[in-house]
């Protein structure tokens, strides 16, 4: 009797343990593998042109590197590069000037040789503005003069905004919005600060191209301040 309880207990002891090692195991490798997401991953300027860009992140405590990825706003053409543990952002190239792009990040750390990695940030967008723009005179009637603007489609936008001014060194004023869809590619432009449009006078505009994230339009920033995508202007014969 003495000797089968001895072998329970050996048998319970050596469980116990074998039970006490796994869950130090799992317990060492989740505490390893733990890494935060990165926060805020937004874009910050242009470079020199539409295809050049900023993209920064809030840093992760802890983390080894991190792992970006570019793509088109379908998901395709993909591509991930990695960056060193200090890195806070990226500057994306080459990017297509006619569709609108999106940049994640996430962070990672090496645990027994190998990256275990975090979840994936939000997404940044990147929305180049038109490029290819005409402009057609609507109405000639000198009392009311209008302009149609009508530009190239970037694919993958939600729309786009049209701003104006006088002075493109001075502040620019919303004009309209077109319908939230990329193929919405022209406007009429018939008034500026609530009057009618003026003969000989320089009209500057900027086409912005708008992307919604959860709901919200993004900001996106002017290559400068003065940056202007054209003008126009009415005179009589």
């Amino acid at each position: 009797m003495k000797k089968n309880r001895s072998g329970f207990i050996a048998r319970f002891v050596a469980a116990a343990i074998a039970a006490m090692l796994l869950a130090g195991t799992f317990s060492v490798t989740n505490a390893e593998a733990a890494i935060g997401t990165p926060r805020n991953c937004r874009f910050v300027s242009w470079g020199t042109s539409f295809t050049n860009c900023y993209i920064y992140w809030n840093q992760v405590s802890g983390a080894d590197g991190y792992q970006t990825v570019w793509s088109w706003t379908d998901g395709s053409h993909a591509k991930y590069s990695y960056h060193a543990s200090n890195s806070y952002g990226v500057y994306v190239s080459n990017a297509p000037n006619n569709h609108v792009s999106m940049v994640k990040v996430r962070a990672f750390r090496w645990v027994r040789g190998k990256r275990s990695y975090g979840p994936w940030s939000n997404i940044a967008f990147i929305t180049p503005s038109p490029s290819s723009i005409s402009g057609s005179l609507v109405s000639s009637t000198a009392s009311s003069p209008k302009e149609r603007l009508r530009w190239n489609v970037i694919y993958g936008s939600d729309g786009y905004n049209v701003f104006l001014t006088t002075n493109p060194r001075s502040s620019w004023r919303w004009n309209q919005s077109t319908a939230a869809k990329a193929t919405a590619n022209t406007a009429v432009i018939s008034k500026y600060a609530g009057g009618k449009l003026k003969t000989y006078t320089n009209y500057y505009f900027r086409l912005v191209t708008r992307r919604k994230r959860n709901g919200v339009f993004c900001t996106v920033p002017m290559p400068s301040s003065t940056y202007y995508s054209g003008y126009f202007w009415f005179y009589r014969y």
